[in-house]
């Protein structure tokens, strides 16, 4: 019997001890925010923009195993509808012809023929300073290649905003370092 008191009471004074900790800890942050002045406006930092693509002239160099440049057709309205500046159409084997782009998109889509369902893709974003981000699919039964275009897209977004938050903490860095 007096094993059980003991051990109840061990258990209340954990639970209390634990307790206690998490509101002295809670109150260490009251007091470390009240410390702390309030960010003024300016030094907020800028938002990453929502429409990284907006404005940027991009370039597109994909081949397809069809006489028509269907998915790069498609790929064109895309970028289009997320603002992009310009959008051109190079032929796939033109790479170099990049030169006055913000963003070179290259690679292949394969087809078999098809427009509707694409089974391979392999297609690469290239910015000035090297590549940005790669879209490798083989869908099994094959898929939409609308699908694939709003993929890339999505994935070129994100991985713009990363390079962006990027440069600004390297810009903050260097402003606090001088």
């Amino acid at each position: 019997m007096f094993e059980i008191v003991a051990n109840v009471l061990a258990l209340a004074s954990l639970a209390l001890s634990a307790a206690l900790a998490a509101r002295v800890r809670r109150l260490e942050e009251q007091l470390r925010s009240v410390d702390r002045p309030a960010p003024t406006p300016a030094a907020l930092p800028d938002p990453v923009p929502d429409r990284p693509l907006e404005g940027l002239r991009i370039a597109l160099a994909i081949s397809q195993d069809q006489p028509h440049a269907a998915f790069a057709n498609l790929l064109k309205e895309h970028f289009l509808a997320e603002d992009a500046g310009e959008v051109t159409l190079l032929p796939a084997d033109s790479t170099p012809g990049w030169a006055n782009c913000d963003i070179l998109v290259a690679g292949n889509v394969v087809c078999n023929g098809y427009a509707e369902i694409y089974y391979e893709a392999d297609l690469t974003c290239h910015g000035p300073s090297g590549a940005i981000c790669t879209v490798v699919e083989r869908p099994p039964h094959g898929d939409r290649p609308v699908n694939l275009a709003a993929e890339l897209v999505v994935k070129l977004k994100g991985e713009l905003q990363k390079l962006e938050r990027r440069d600004e903490r390297r810009r903050a860095l260097r402003e606090l370092s001088q």
